[in-house]
């Protein structure tokens, strides 16, 4: 089958990009052939070069328009590029199943954010992807009653399949040399030592909850500390908050923490407590986070991402229970996950939602 994917980056540079390079591999590895469609393409990965990927130079737009305008060449691409079924990992019309990261008003609903002039362009276009779609995929229990909520997607047509974690990478075996070897200790950092570390993964600091984590820790008197990897944080003389640094190479710093910890007031999944537990490590998570009907309950702390009473209620329990959680974050998967999260197991399924797009477009 000749497969096409719509993402706004051929790059491992986000939730949603890291997921297409994942469904890449899972699809070319499976024999089908791929075409991507995209702004922006990194040619070091070795996803690009499995697939033929066309470049949509939208470089002349303002960056809120280009969903916009990708979405108006499509179709006169797939003449030029044919394939048999069009996959939308970005927002965009004119594909045949959407994979859906979350929605524009479950987003907005949650954050509390007014709706803007861009807000009202942006909902009704969303919508319309939503009903010209075959068939659209959700990742979470959250997304599939978001999509159910605001667009009124018919049942038959909407598909719960959980996201693929790399589990080769993902590996607590693979924590100190070689490909996934990290460039960078946690125990280097003198803030760290002798303290509970909490890991922060983000590139994205106010979705994700760093403001409610900020003040949480540097108000404590608890032996806890802040390590946040990504996305540089404010420059201040902090007590228990340490920034560690950008890094490719996630899985190693992940075996380096005690603890995980997520506070986004919207994340339609969130892969970096599924990571975290993958390496043996246990999570704190905003109850918001849709991944969290996947967890088990032993080795996992939920709190309200909008009350700082709450998140100290949850690192109070992790310290209380840390060696119990750890103990039971270092089994197997099949006893930490309520699915199955192998890139084979999702590319199976999201397979059959391709061969039913297909067949509709044939008729």
């Amino acid at each position: 089958m000749k497969i096409g994917i719509v993402c706004n980056a051929l790059a491992n540079s986000g939730g949603m990009e890291r997921y297409t390079l994942d469904i890449i591999r899972g699809l070319v590895a499976s024999g089908h052939e791929v075409t991507v469609f995209t702004r922006k393409i990194d040619q070091s990965l070795q996803e690009a070069s499995l697939v033929k990927a066309v470049k949509i130079n939208t470089s002349f737009l303002p960056k809120r328009l280009r969903d916009f305008y990708v979405s108006f060449v499509l179709p006169s691409l797939r003449k030029t590029y044919p394939v048999d079924v069009m996959l939308g990992c970005c927002r965009s019309k004119n594909v045949d199943v959407v994979i859906c990261g979350g929605t524009h008003p479950g987003f907005l609903k949650a954050t509390g954010k007014k709706k803007s002039f861009f807000d009202r362009l942006v909902l009704p276009f969303e919508k319309t992807s939503y009903e010209e779609a075959k068939c659209v995929v959700a990742h979470s229990p959250l997304v599939e009653q978001e999509i159910l909520t605001y667009y009124s997607v018919p049942r038959e047509k909407l598909f719960f399949i959980p996201p693929p974690v790399d589990l080769d990478v993902f590996d607590p075996k693979n924590t100190s040399s070689g490909e996934t070897g990290s460039t960078r200790s946690l125990s280097s950092f003198p803030l760290l030592k002798g303290k509970t570390i909490f890991l922060f993964v983000s590139s994205s600091h106010a979705r994700k909850g760093f403001n409610l984590l900020e003040e949480y820790f540097e108000k404590t008197d608890l032996p806890v500390a802040l390590a946040v990897a990504g996305r540089p944080i404010p420059k201040k003389n902090y007590r228990n908050i340490c920034y560690v640094g950008y890094e490719k190479n996630m899985a190693p710093l992940y075996s380096q923490a005690d603890f995980s910890i997520l506070a986004s007031t919207y994340e339609p999944f969130g892969l970096v407590p599924i990571e975290s537990l993958c390496m043996g490590v246990p999570v704190v998570i905003s109850e918001n986070l849709g991944c969290k009907d996947y967890i088990s309950p032993e080795v996992k702390e939920e709190f309200n991402p909008f009350s700082i009473g709450s998140l100290d209620v949850s690192i109070r329990n992790c310290l209380k229970h840390k060696s119990s959680m750890q103990e039971r974050a270092k089994e197997l998967p099949s006893e930490k996950f309520l699915v199955d999260f192998s890139l084979k197991k999702h590319i199976k399924k999201l397979i059959q939602v391709c061969e039913l797009a297909r067949k509709e477009n044939a008729n």
